[in-house]
């Protein structure tokens, strides 16, 4: 049996938070193609789930799992029952929840005691695991997320609403008029997306490019590549080239073998209200 379960973020988490989510895998095993992603807190309550990201390496055994912003596809697999809480973080929360620079963790996992002070960590864990039913575990979780918050908050939230909006305005996001809109010189904007993104704004670019199109294309919005490359990509081969890097698959391979937990997970963020623009792509 394969179940996720979304929650709607409260109105305080919503500038923070893509998705919120009780996923249970109670199968032999279980396997997916994560395409590139969000950062992600992932509170195992269940199982040994690991992670082989796109240079090779593997984490496995993490029970508070700490993932940064993803820039390729990761596979993700666990053998037996697998249960977890999963939180996604747009950039402002990975700034104002964690406090960390997203590169130091770009296309990697830790667990996430290493980053929030263990005793926090451990009663997070301990209440998760002691919560009866989904709405416990949530409120739970969201108590967790604003007593961080309260606690740390950072002063470039308004280059994150700018970011965010230079990516999902156009299908082709601009390197150039991100520099020109924040006023600032490139290189300081390549630090804070650095800091923020865990990316350069040129691979940012790229990355939300490809998936904008993935979105397309999963969700029936586009019949074949053409239409969902747009405008976007020099020809065919540089659409297909770019899809690959960053879900895992070619454009066709996708729409037939869409990996299940992504199809899901497309669906559920887009019947949720009032969420950033940001999330309906990544």
């Amino acid at each position: 049996m394969l179940s996720i379960h979304y929650f709607e973020p409260i109105p305080a988490l919503r500038q923070h938070i893509s998705s919120l989510y009780w996923f249970e895998a109670r199968m032999p095993a279980f396997a997916d193609l994560m395409r590139a992603e969000l950062g992600q807190i992932r509170l195992v309550v269940e199982g040994q789930p690991t992670s082989t990201y796109g240079a090779g390496h593997s984490r496995a055994g993490l029970r508070a799992v700490l993932q940064g912003p993803t820039t390729a596809p990761t596979h993700y697999h666990a053998t037996g029952t697998l249960t977890l809480f999963g939180i996604g973080l747009l950039p402002l929360g990975w700034a104002e929840i964690l406090g960390v620079p997203a590169s130091e963790l770009a296309d990697d996992a830790v667990e996430l005691d290493t980053v929030l002070p263990p005793p926090v960590v451990a009663r997070l864990m301990d209440a998760l695991a002691s919560a009866p039913d989904n709405e416990s575990r949530c409120r739970v979780v969201c108590d967790f997320l604003l007593a961080r918050l309260e606690a740390n908050r950072h002063p470039a939230c308004w280059f994150t609403r700018l970011a965010d909006e230079w990516l999902t305005a156009t299908p082709n996001p601009q390197v150039d008029a991100l520099v020109a809109a924040s006023g600032m010189s490139a290189r300081s904007v390549e630090r804070l997306t650095h800091r923020l993104y865990g990316a350069s704004p040129k691979l940012l670019a790229r990355k939300y490019r490809a998936l904008g199109a993935a979105i397309r294309l999963g969700m029936g919005e586009a019949s074949n590549w053409s239409e969902a490359a747009g405008d976007a990509f020099y020809d065919q081969a540089h659409f297909i080239r770019e899809f690959r890097a960053f879900t895992g698959l070619t454009p066709a391979r996708f729409q037939a073998e869409i990996a299940p937990l992504t199809r899901i997970t497309m669906t559920r963020r887009r019947q949720l209200p009032g969420l950033p623009n940001l999330v309906r792509i990544a």
